[in-house]
């Protein structure tokens, strides 16, 4: 049975505006990643007179339910995407396309790594991002 967005979205507790409800569904069906001025150019066609301000709080929103990750990548601006397995981005210096790694245990093992530090932090969660040169601009 496919869950309907607006159900995870009450599910964690996120009071439902048609706004939200759209942003969320634009980020958990594209599997990529958003500035928000691209969220928002994105989905205001579909709700005229949408303002970039509400893409914002509806990031905030989204973030804070614990829905949606937001990343500063290096030389760029805050990109978000829809929560899923923790996974590096590997970020092209040439092109800035994000890449995600196909091994989805790439993470779970830095994690397993890392461990317990010295100082007796416990990691729980981990943002790893590589800059490099993709493979269609070495070519």
């Amino acid at each position: 049975m496919e869950v309907s967005h607006t159900q995870v979205l009450r599910e964690r507790g996120v009071r439902i505006t048609p706004q939200r409800a759209l942003i969320w569904q634009a980020l958990s069906e594209s599997g990529r990643h958003f500035t928000a001025e691209e969220l928002w150019e994105r989905v205001r066609g579909a709700l005229p007179g949408l303002e970039l301000s509400t893409v914002y709080r509806s990031l905030e929103a989204l973030r804070e339910a614990g829905l949606v990750v937001e990343s500063r990548l290096p030389e760029g601006p805050m990109v978000y995407e829809a929560r899923s397995a923790q996974h590096p981005h590997l970020v092209c210096g040439v092109c800035g396309r994000i890449f995600h790694p196909e091994d989805p245990r790439l993470c779970s093992r830095l994690l397993e790594l890392l461990g317990e530090t010295p100082e007796g932090f416990e990691i729980r969660e981990l943002h790893v991002v590589a800059k490099g040169i993709c493979r269609d601009c070495r070519a």
